[in-house]
Formats: C-alpha cells, structure tokens, sequence
C-alpha cells in the first residue's frame, strides 16, 4: 500500500469514528481536556487555541503508563519517533515526524535544554518522572520563540506545582538484578511552595559479559512564589549516568563505555506592565561526558565539557482585535573537548507574532523571527497559520513556517577512525506545511494531518558502502510527507478510564549521491501506538500499551508494556513489564533494545 492510501485509509477510518462519537457526545466535563499549554505559540494559552497539531501527555498518564523513564512517556506518542539504547533510561534519541534528534528542541519548564556537542545528551534531564505535570508535545516549527533549530518541533517538560504537603517513596526490583528507589516530597510555606525528588536506579544490564549495566542518579529541586502581583518559579537540579555503551554507536569498535553529569538551573518570573504580561527567564546548563572506546585492547577516550546560559524576556498583550506576542533572547555556548577542540558561539533572537479574529469562527496568526547566528549570520523565520471552526465540534487548520538549524559541534569538528566532522558546514533550512481538523466533543478528541517538510542542505553523515569511517555533509532534494491521526477517549465507564489510539504514515526522499546515509533515511515508515487504562474493581488498575513500528531499514515489530497496580489505603503494589514479546530491535545505532524486562514494586504517600 502506498503512503497516499495509507494516509486516506487513516482519516477515513478515524473520521467514521469521530463522527459517530459525535452524535452520541456527552458534554460531561468529566475532565480537563483542554490544557494550558506554555509552549505551543507565544499567542495562545489552550490546546484549542492552536494553530497546528499538539500532544499533551498528562498527570493521570505519566502516573499510570508503565513508562519508568521520559522516553519511555515519549514513545507512546503519535509522530514522536524514540530511539533507544541500552538499558531502560540510559539513552534515547527522540525526533519528530522523521525528523532527527538534532532537530528538536527539548524544554524543561520552557527553558531550552539542547546540548551543542550533540543531539544525543538532549534527554539528559534531571527530572525524575514522579516531578513531571505534563509533556507538551508541538509538531512542526511553529513555536518561534525558541529560536531555529525546532525543525521537527518542541518538547516541553512541564514540572509539577504546588498542592498539599506530601511525601511518597517508591521501591522496584526486576529482571537483570535491577533495583531502584525514589522519594519525593512538597511542602508549602505561606503562599510559597516547594518540591524535591531524589531517585536512583542501577543493572547489571542484560549483557554483563559485554559490560551493558548502568547507574543512574538524579535530583531536582523546584519552587515558587507570589511577589505581589507578579510570581517567580526557580529550579536546579543534577544527573549523574554511567553505563556500558556496548555498539551504541559504532559496530566495528563496540566495547565503548560512558559517564555523563548534567548540572542545570533556572529562574522566571511572571509579571505586568500596564497591559502587557511579562515573562523573564533565566537558565543555565552544564553537561560532562566522558566516552571510552577500547581498539585491539587500547583505550581512547574522549572528554567533552558543554556550558550553556540563556536570557529571555517574552511579552503578550490582549488587544481588542487580537493578541500580540513579542520577545528577545540570546544564549551562549561553549564547549571544552580534548576531541572537538575549544569553541564558543552565540544565537540572539527577536521575534513578533500576531493573532487576529477574522469573524466569529475564523483565525489568522502571523509571526517572523529574526534569529543571529554568531557563527552564521541572521535568518528570518516566517510563519503563518489559519484556523476555522466548522461547527460546534470540528476545527480545521493549517500552518507553514520556516526553520534554520546550526550543526552541532560533533558535527563540526569530530575526529575519529569511525566519524569525520566537516567545519565548512552551514545551517540547514527547512519549510514546513501542515493542515488538520481537530475534533472535540464530550469526551472524545480526535486530531487528524497532513504534512510536508523540505529541507535545503539538509546535515547528515555519509559514507560508501562498504566504508567504516562517516563523513558529516549537507544533502540536497530532502522531502518528508506523511499523515498522523489521534484519537483519545475518556468514556467514563466503571471498568475503562481512556483509550488512546493513533497511527503515523511517512516517506522521505533524499538525493543521497549513492552513500549510506546514518539517520534522515532511517525513519519509521509507519507507526501505531495504542493504550487503555482498565479498572479491575475499586483498587486494582490495569494499564496496557503497545507500539508497532515499520521502519524504512527494515527494522519492524511490536512493542508490548503493561502495568498492574492494587491499592491498598496509601499502599501501592504494582508490577511492570516492558516489551512483553521479547521483540529484539534495534531502535537506534547498532545494539538491539533488551528484552523482555519485569518489576515488581512498591509505593506508599503520605
């Protein structure tokens, strides 16, 4: 079956579904199913208010998936390519509707967390699951105030807030000697409040011979305050990896070894002045990685130190005719490598946009984003989006904007027997277009796209076939097309609680020259991902969830979790298993996904 009927079979067949749901909708309210969103677009505030497509992974999710690690929540989201490597949670690379780990922006309470050595330490976040509120997922790169290189789109990690003091710790055993523990706790002081999490996690990894075991340890404290009329919100936290990296990313040398620490803090403010809302942010990260790869029984080793801090001021105001959103921001980045040399490298961004009603029913937001590159140069970024509700239940909308993503310092300037950087690279450019109808009614929310990105000197390592060494170059002819439906449910049932259900469709071209290309032609060609949350009686919760992937190396196969949790008061006894079939894929680099990997465990609150 073509990509064109994979894509019609689709929305035919969530369109039927949606228009049936609709004709028997309840208006309930039952649940929060219109969020405010932080990062979507600086003009709106709602998921309705959108202008392309937008995942939300919630509070009620993230504690009921059987999902121990962010890319574990992340996999479970239409488009949302993961890759992961090595033991749960050591590393994973995540794109967006084929786009590469390089090509997404990833926040942590809107504050950028990108690495500039590479694109692969980009989930390296202190944030243990049990502090996550929300993920907010925007596909394409139409959130302009985070500068160019969102090609694929942003990844917001929202951290929770606020509420009653509590504390809970959590206990979990499993397969391949795993064990891991966590606290967490909140405490409020007056109006201020206050939240702590601590976990730790270590494997003997299901390759001990091969030396694949891991450790991981990880804190985050956030809070936040009333100053009068205005708020602060603050945050600092740090990591610590160590773990076998047996072919995570070369085959032909495949005992590698690697140790990260990521130190990172952050302080905003939400304010007023006159009739515009403010919003400065500060933020800083640190990231070390050392990495060790043994050739015939000699050691080399590379070591890498990556310093980045950021200032931004945003500024929204509320017209009679629309909404005007405005801001500025500039980040530096250095890098200290005994294999990438000494770098340093600014970006400052001004941006504009404006949402203006046309009629009752009708939207048009129009932005520019003016970003310099101190390596580069300035780029302008448009952007231009217009959105229609059809009814009371049906929204149509489409969107096009521009992006111009800077390579990363590995693909500058990496110097080894197995990659080759190139200094004489360019930023890439790419166009993005999208159109969509979003349904909502009751408790159903369908979203249905269409998309297409063109990327001009698109960066990605090549190399002939039968070479070892890759060579990092800028391609021509790049096209991404495919579609994306969404549905989710909350039927409000005594023995069902939701129902997610969703399916991607995608083809690339590229004029790759005749060269093996490492990652753009390495992409899912179709993806299924689906979920429920069962009640088996007052205190027992099911929760199932399964991941098909076809992807265009050939790589396919079904990915199978399950978590089952029995309350007892403030007692939590649970069990948890990741890839139930035993699916043996390689999702990333050379070395296949372990196993199949049980838990069992237990969790009180107080």
């Amino acid at each position: 079956m073509t990509t064109a009927a994979r894509i019609a079979a689709a929305l035919v067949l969530f369109t039927g579904v949606a228009s049936h749901q609709d004709a028997r909708a309840r208006d309930d309210g039952a649940t929060s199913l219109d969020p405010v969103l932080v990062s979507a677009t600086p003009t709106g505030r709602s998921l309705s208010d959108t202008f392309q497509s937008v995942t939300v992974i919630d509070r009620e999710q993230i504690a009921s998936w059987p999902a121990a690690t962010l890319a574990d929540l992340l996999a479970g989201v239409a488009g949302v390519d993961v890759q992961r490597r090595g033991e749960p949670g050591v590393q994973a690379d995540v794109g967006i509707r084929g786009t590469g780990f390089e090509q997404t922006v990833i926040l942590l309470d809107g504050m950028p967390m990108g690495d500039p050595q590479t694109g692969h330490h980009n989930l390296n976040l202190p944030v243990p699951v049990e502090l996550i509120e929300r993920i907010e997922v925007v596909k394409g790169p139409g959130a302009m105030a985070y500068g160019g290189n969102a090609t694929g789109g942003v990844i917001n990690i929202v951290t929770r807030r606020g509420g009653d003091a509590s504390l809970a710790a959590q206990g979990r055993i499993g397969s391949h000697d795993t064990r891991s523990g966590s606290v967490s706790g909140a405490a409020g002081r007056g109006r201020s409040d206050h939240r702590l999490s601590l976990d730790h996690l270590r494997t003997d990894g299901h390759l001990p011979e091969r030396r694949a075991d891991a450790a991981l340890t990880r804190g985050l404290y956030t809070g936040g305050t009333p100053i009068g009329d205005s708020g602060l919100r603050w945050g600092f936290g740090a990591e610590n990896r160590d773990f076998g990296a047996w072919k995570f990313y070369t085959a032909d040398f495949p005992d590698q070894r690697e140790r990260t620490q990521t130190r990172t803090a952050w302080l905003a403010a939400d304010t007023r002045a006159g009739e515009w809302s403010l919003t400065p942010q500060a933020w800083w990260r640190e990231h070390d990685d050392w990495f060790r790869t043994l050739v015939s029984g000699t050691a080399f080793v590379n070591r890498h130190a990556t310093r980045v801090q950021g200032l931004r001021l945003a500024g929204r105001r509320q017209w009679a005719g629309g909404v005007t959103a405005l801001g500025a921001s500039h980040a530096r980045e250095r890098i200290d490598s005994n294999a990438l040399d000494r770098h340093e490298r600014d970006e400052s961004q001004a941006w504009l946009v404006h949402r203006q009603p046309l009629g009752e029913r009708t939207a048009l937001e129009a932005g520019v984003s003016l970003v310099d590159y101190s390596d580069y140069g300035a780029y302008g970024l448009p952007s231009l989006a217009l959105r229609h509700r059809i009814g009371d239940h049906w929204t149509a909308f489409a969107s096009v904007a521009r992006s111009a993503r800077v390579p990363s310092y590995t693909e500058l300037f990496l110097q080894t027997s197995g990659n080759l950087g190139n200094p004489d690279l360019e930023p890439e450019r790419s166009d993005y277009a999208e159109a969509g109808l979003r349904f909502r009614a009751g408790a159903q929310r369908v979203n249905l796209a269409l998309f297409e990105r063109r990327t001009d000197g698109l960066i990605d390592w090549g190399r002939m076939p039968g070479e070892v060494q890759w060579q990092a170059a800028q391609f021509d002819g790049h096209r991404s097309r495919g579609g994306e439906v969404e549905w989710r449910w909350f039927p409000g049932r005594p023995w069902l609680e939701r129902v997610d259900l969703a399916a991607t469709v995608l083809e690339t071209d590229l004029d790759d020259r005749g060269l093996e290309i490492k990652y753009a032609l390495d992409y899912p060609e179709l993806g299924l991902t689906g979920g429920a949350v069962w009640r088996l009686g007052e205190s027992v919760r099911l929760t199932t969830r399964a991941r098909y992937t076809d992807r265009s190396s050939g790589e396919s196969g079904t990915l199978v979790d399950l978590r089952l949790g029995w309350r007892l008061s403030r007692v939590e006894l649970f069990v948890e298993g990741s890839n139930l079939l035993d699916e043996r894929l390689v999702e990333a680099g050379f070395a296949p996904l372990p196993g199949r990997w049980l838990y069992a465990g237990v969790r009180a609150d107080y």
